[in-house]
């Protein structure tokens, strides 16, 4: 689904138990890389040293965390205890160790800075951010804790994972990130701007083509002719759902035309239509229609 990542892009300077990791494709340069970290155990010891980046690691606590001590560049750092929704940002370009002696769980977003001052240039924004969140300060973020539970089932299972869905989270991300930690201000936008009728056919013909949803947000966005921000909202003016979510609807509706074929095994209707196995078209068969596969054929039929 994504290049090779650099070792702070999976955390793996970080020792935990569980290790979780998805990839936006941000941009045909830029690529952010997320990864959920967890541990029940006390006392993991030290970070591991990390080969310096321009990049910036946004560390979301899933559940509270308090018992550690810190460095940055040789020298004890402050920090508070951190509860549940709290964030704080650390720059990879300078050395930071700590000891970790306590259980955690958190989600750790790796953001260069060249993709997030990219994606800025994309929304509009005029003003180069420069995020600073150090872990004294860290505050707690309702909007990057919604975002970050909205990816733990992509994190978990990240063969069913959407790429648009993923590359979608990425971009509200980035664009909270950038107007609340780096002082870049929101435009403004038309509130009625609608894909035109060429453009919503070349957009669902892309999405029809990829049930899988593995296709890139900025690839569909660029084949509009449009930006990712100001596709997704015109996107979803056009059609009523976010494209990941008008996506899902597509799979159902198609694997319903083929399920009205009673020798067609759902084993292979699943794999038809873009789901990674029958456990996964049946959940969201069922989440999307109340019903299961089985039951909805047998009364189709």
């Amino acid at each position: 689904m994504s290049a090779p990542q650099p070792d702070t892009a999976s955390s793996d300077f970080i020792p935990a138990d569980v290790r979780q990791t998805v990839v936006t494709q941000a941009l045909p340069n830029g690529q952010i890389g997320i990864v959920r970290l967890k541990t029940l155990r006390r006392n993991m010891g030290l970070t591991a040293p990390y080969e310096l980046e321009n990049t910036d690691l946004i560390v979301l606590q899933l559940q509270p965390f308090g018992e550690q001590d810190l460095w940055l560049d040789g020298r004890p750092a402050p920090f508070v205890p951190y509860d549940a929704g709290t964030v704080s940002i650390y720059d990879l370009d300078r050395r930071w160790v700590a000891d970790l002696q306590g259980a955690f769980d958190c989600l750790h977003f790796h953001l260069p800075r060249h993709t997030l001052e990219e994606t800025v240039d994309e929304l509009g924004g005029r003003q180069r951010p420069q995020l600073y969140l150090p872990p004294h300060l860290s505050t707690h973020d309702s909007v990057i804790h919604a975002l970050g539970h909205a990816l733990l089932p992509a994190l978990a299972r990240p063969g069913e994972a959407s790429q648009i869905f993923i590359d979608h989270v990425g971009l509200a991300f980035q664009a909270h990130v950038a107007h609340r930690y780096g002082g870049v201000g929101e435009r403004r936008e038309r509130s009625d701007g609608k894909l035109t009728p060429s453009q919503a056919r070349r957009a669902k013909e892309l999405l029809l083509a990829h049930l899988d949803g593995n296709i890139g947000l900025a690839d569909v966005a660029s084949a509009c002719g449009l930006s990712r921000g100001h596709f997704v909202k015109a996107f979803h003016r056009t059609t009523g759902l976010p494209p990941h979510r008008w996506l899902i609807v597509q799979r159902v509706e198609r694997a319903k035309e083929w399920m009205r074929d009673p020798n067609m095994p759902l084993s292979m209707i699943a794999v038809a239509c873009g789901f990674a196995d029958q456990s996964h078209f049946s959940r969201t068969f069922t989440r999307l229609t109340g019903v299961t596969p089985r039951r909805w054929r047998a009364d189709h039929t």
